[in-house]
């Protein structure tokens, strides 16, 4: 080569590395750093989920009471056909192999968080920016609100994980490659596709959303062999499973019956009130987006406070800039493109159906690390064009404050369950519960002791009582009817010959005049008519009590 040549193109080299950005240097240095960053995130996501660990089984009774449909399916066969099966019957192995230990238990959730974080990073490692993948995993690496679901038997953390493995092996076998040209050479990837979709609708409803993205990602794309055959595998396996579940489980129930009957109504718990309408939907959609997008998100990120007010402002901010993510995801990465869509679908389904008086933020929760993602590649996209360079400089400052601000929370509770944790390490079970919650707790562990095993004994929480007192017990969840006859009936048709009434507080964190009632409404209505039938047994705790009653029939 000449030398005017080497010149030449020594001059060229030159002029392209001038003309990298800024944005480009910060990614060249954390893409080549990410291994390292990568394994800081998972030591800090180990620190910080111990530091964070919580012993004990929520009020609310969902995470108990995937552990009880676990324990039925070992020891009863009974099919979890109620919420999401799949995690159950994952918990059910080693409910099967270690008994009911649920420390244990809770810690396959931090395992599960862990997994999440390792398929997160491979999914999108040299397929999206180098400085945003970075900063999302140190950011989910330090979230408190992630890292709680590390010691909690809620579907959350094990739906990521599902969540983070689909994303991988989606982006590897169907993103990265052109289709293959007939289904015999790629059948085996359709199958594993359709299962991995499967998979995630049986952990949450809301899951089988995902099949619906890939299906519009392959349309868009104008991939329609990839339609066909995702669809007919899909379809092929679900019907599988059902099949399975009907003649090995003997089990006709669908996990969509129950909760799509309860989402259609205006009232979960008013039946009487109808079901929705059409604007009541939107209604709903435009609630939920302020609820979630304007307290949850910006909570998640410490921005705002625990308990605030949602603000539209908040909202619509959120929603332009997905509107430029989406748009510049389609323009310049597929990668991003289909993460724009799995969230649009998955979401905006999640704010169509739920009603807004549930405003529970792990329903959005487990989208958090995507979000930013995808987000913040808006306002890096929007950083390259000439009339918004200026980002380029915010952006990168931006990330930091959220890193802090992040911090700052997550450090807040650590130091409030510090003195929690250490006297749940040494024995002291009890230790930060309300009297209310021992004084049950209490109770349903001594009447499991000394009453029969041949009958039921019934109680608010069921769930819980089993998680406690390792006894089933029958739930009392709602009054349908006021007629004593009746309410003996049902009594007597489940086996109940003892009921658990408690002063459960109505506001968790705060003693008021207001309980969770339904048993003391219950038992009220029979009183009136035949107080005969209602023995007193034993009383536990002087404030806020639990009491044990015989049913006489």
């Amino acid at each position: 080569m000449s030398k005017q040549k080497l010149k030449a193109s020594s001059k060229k080299n030159e002029n392209v590395k001038n003309k990298t950005d800024f944005l480009e240097k910060l990614d060249q240095f954390f893409d080549s750093k990410g291994n390292i960053f990568f394994w800081i995130s998972m030591f800090f996501t180990l620190l910080f989920s111990f530091l964070l660990f919580n012993f004990r089984v929520s009020e609310a009774g969902d995470d108990s009471a995937y552990i009880f449909r676990a324990y039925e399916l070992v020891n009863e066969f009974i099919f979890p056909s109620f919420q999401g099966p799949l995690y159950p019957i994952f918990l059910s192995i080693f409910v099967w192999i270690f008994g009911l230990n649920i420390s244990l238990l809770k810690s396959l959730s931090l395992v599960s968080i862990i997994f999440h974080l390792f398929f997160f990073y491979k999914a999108f490692k040299g397929r999206v920016s180098g400085l945003l993948l970075v900063s999302v995993m140190i950011i989910v690496s330090f979230n408190a609100y992630i890292l709680y679901h590390a010691s909690q038997t809620y579907s959350e953390a094990f739906f990521l994980f599902l969540q983070a493995g689909f994303f991988f092996y989606f982006f590897n076998t169907f993103v990265s490659k052109e289709e293959s040209p007939s289904i015999k050479e790629s059948w085996g990837k359709y199958l594993i596709l359709g299962l991995l979709l499967l998979f995630l609708g049986l952990t949450r409803s809301i899951g089988y959303g995902a099949f619906i993205a890939v299906i519009l990602f392959f349309g868009i794309n104008m991939r329609w062999k990839s339609v066909a055959f995702t669809t007919g595998a899909f379809l092929l396996e679900f019907g599988a499973f059902n099949m399975i579940k009907k003649f090995v489980f003997q089990s006709g129930a669908s996990q969509f019956s129950t909760q799509l009957n309860r989402l259609m109504q205006v009232d979960p718990f008013d039946i009487s009130k109808g079901n929705e309408d059409f604007v009541g939907f939107i209604a709903r959609f435009v609630g939920n987006s302020n609820l979630y997008l304007s307290k949850h998100l910006y909570k998640f990120i410490g921005f705002r406070p625990d308990v605030l007010q949602p603000k539209y402002i908040l909202t619509l901010l959120v929603y332009i800039l997905f509107v430029i993510a989406i748009y510049y995801a389609f323009k310049k990465n597929k990668y991003l493109l289909f993460t724009g869509i799995y969230l649009a679908v998955l979401i905006g389904i999640t704010f169509i159906i739920v009603q807004t008086r549930w405003d529970q933020d792990r329903l959005i929760l487990v989208y958090f690390p995507l979000i930013l993602l995808f987000l913040f590649s808006g306002l890096y996209y929007l950083g390259k064009s000439k009339s918004f360079k200026f980002i380029q400089g915010l952006l990168p400052i931006f990330l930091v404050i959220i890193f802090f601000t992040n911090l700052n929370v997550t450090t807040k509770k650590v130091k409030a369950n510090d003195e929690y944790l250490m006297q749940n390490l040494a024995g002291n079970k009890f230790y930060g519960m309300t009297p209310d919650w021992i004084n049950y707790i209490k109770m349903s562990q001594w009447a499991a002791k000394n009453t029969p095993d041949s009958v039921m004994i019934a109680c608010r929480k069921p769930s819980i009582s089993f998680v406690y007192a390792k006894r089933k017990f029958h739930g009392i969840y709602r009054i349908r009817t006021e007629d004593p006859d009746e309410l003996l009936q049902r009594l007597k048709d489940a086996n109940v010959k003892y009921i658990i009434m408690a002063n459960l507080r109505k506001h968790p964190n705060q003693k008021t005049k207001y309980t969770i009632n339904t048993v003391q409404r219950y038992l009220y209505y029979i009183q009136q008519k035949y107080p005969e039938k209602i023995k007193h047994i034993q009383t536990i705790g002087a404030d806020e009590p639990a009491f044990l009653f015989e049913i006489i029939y």
